[in-house]
Formats: C-alpha cells, structure tokens, sequence
C-alpha cells in the first residue's frame, strides 16, 4: 500500500538531488578587460620573441564536487602586439596568423583535470587558422576572492605549447621556432549560481 508514495517520495528525493548537483557548477566569465594571452618563440637562434593579443574572452564553468565544467575560450588574432607595429602586420598576415580569413583562435575542453577540488588542467581542441588539433594545458594557479555573486572574481593562470606547423604556420621555419610557448593570465568574475 505504501509503495506508490514511497517512490514517489524517492523520484522527488532524486530530483532534488539532481537539481543541487546541476547548481554545484559554476560559471565564470572571463573579463577581456582583465585578460592577458602571451606567447613567446625562438627567434634566429639569438633571442626569444614575445608576444601578446589584446582581446581574448570566454567562459569556464566549474563543478569541483563532481570534477566536471568546460572552459571556451576565444582570442582575438588580429589582436597581436608585439610592439613593433611592422612586425605585427606581418604576423596577421597570410603567412601567420591570416587574421582577415581566420580573425579568432579558440580552445575548447570538456575534459578537466582536478587534483581535489582544485582545477589542475585540461585537454581540449585548438582551432587555428581553420585547423583543429588537441591540446593539453596545465593550470599553475587559480586563487578566488570571495565575496558576492557581483564581486567574486578568480584569478587563473595557465600555460601550454604548440607547434605553429601543426597549425600551417611553418614560414620562416627554422628561423623562427616551431614551438611556441602559450600562457594565459585570466581574470574571471563569476556569473552564477
């Protein structure tokens, strides 16, 4: 007799349990204010070129409980400076970056590494110039300050390397180095819940 209001009890219990869980996650977004993405390669065997882009943004969504989230992140190309003007318009230009065919770099990971509740890495997708390739990234630090749902705001700071050639980057090669050195110093202000 109690077995129609028994399950209907454990079918809402389950419900609830899934609501909390799928309001464990949280979503930052990433302020292209406060945003930096940085690469740097050999240059001519004598010094190491660095470079920046001005305009990245995107999103991570956390759940350190479940160990799951995503991140998406967007890089303008046309964006680069590596303070010299000429320079720059070369690297946007076909032989790089090809920033008027090709004006956004993106990342993509649904696959995160945690090391207890603490986001640790990632392995997503690279798309450059068209080109999708699989990339891993390691998170070296990411601290939040506490405070409101307005206020809350992570600092994240992630490092990885590519090879341009994989991308179709391989002029001037080896001149200008295959390997590029990749690090992201993000800021993120939480959005919710």
């Amino acid at each position: 007799m109690l077995k129609g209001p028994l399950l209907a009890l454990v079918a809402c219990h389950a419900v609830a349990q899934g609501a909390t869980a799928a309001t464990a996650a949280e979503i930052f977004r990433v302020d292209p204010e406060a945003t930096r993405a940085e690469f740097a390669v050999d240059h001519f065997w004598l010094a190491t070129l660095h470079g920046s882009f001005a305009r990245t943004h995107g999103t991570i969504v956390l759940d350190g409980r479940a160990r799951t989230g995503s991140i998406d992140l967007v890089v303008d190309a046309g964006s680069v400076d590596t303070g010299w003007s000429v320079r720059d318009d070369f690297i946007r230009g076909e032989h790089m970056f090809d920033a008027s065919r090709f004006p956004e770099v993106r990342f993509r990971s649904r696959h995160l590494a945690f090391d207890g509740d603490r986001l640790a890495g990632a392995t997503g997708e690279l798309t450059l110039r068209d080109v999708t390739r699989p990339v891993a990234v390691r998170v070296e630090r990411m601290d939040c300050r506490a405070g409101d749902r307005a206020t809350e705001r992570c600092g994240v700071a992630v490092v990885s390397s590519i090879r341009r050639s994989d991308f179709g980057m391989d002029f001037a090669l080896p001149f200008v180095g295959d390997e590029v050195a990749l690090s992201f110093h993000l800021s993120a202000r939480r959005v919710s819940p």
